[in-house]
């Protein structure tokens, strides 16, 4: 097969009917993207996740972030220990329950919440900027059911 008859990215995508294909595609070109834009800060796309869900809820176990994010608590708890380790998260024992692990923002951690919003941001709008109108909200009630379609695998 010569260079001109192999296939490109862009004709595999135009031609794939494969729902699972295509999102995995787009999940590994997200986290290449979410990989060059995290690298000045020290941290990928599941310490960006924790943090993101730390902006909404201080407090919350790694546990409770786990199941609420649909995370692996092993990935978790790695992830945590290299947030320590930037100085962006603590922990802290629940006083009821000394089992529970509570996370918290530092200040560091908190000053770079509009950053890692930006980022998130211009991501977001990347993915949707040639949408009509409608078009990204039906993308969103698309991709809703089929995450819902896949949380019972």
């Amino acid at each position: 097969m010569g260079l001109n008859d192999e296939e490109t990215v862009i004709q595999w995508i135009r031609d794939i009917d494969v729902p699972a294909a295509l999102i995995s595609y787009a999940y590994r070109t997200i986290q290449k993207s979410f990989v060059k834009e995290l690298a000045p800060y020290h941290i990928g796309w599941g310490h960006f996740a924790i943090l993101m869900s730390l902006y909404e809820m201080e407090g919350r176990s790694q546990d409770s972030l786990a199941l609420s994010r649909g995370f692996d608590k092993t990935m978790v708890a790695k992830s945590v220990v290299r947030l320590e380790v930037e100085g962006f998260v603590y922990r802290q024992t629940d006083k009821e329950d000394k089992r529970v692990k509570r996370l918290y923002l530092t200040e560091k951690g908190r000053t770079l919440r509009h950053e890692m919003e930006q980022i998130g941001q211009r991501l977001n709008e990347f993915l949707i900027r040639d949408f009509g109108t409608g078009e990204s909200a039906l993308a969103m009630k698309i991709l809703r059911r089929i995450a819902l379609n896949a949380s019972e695998l």
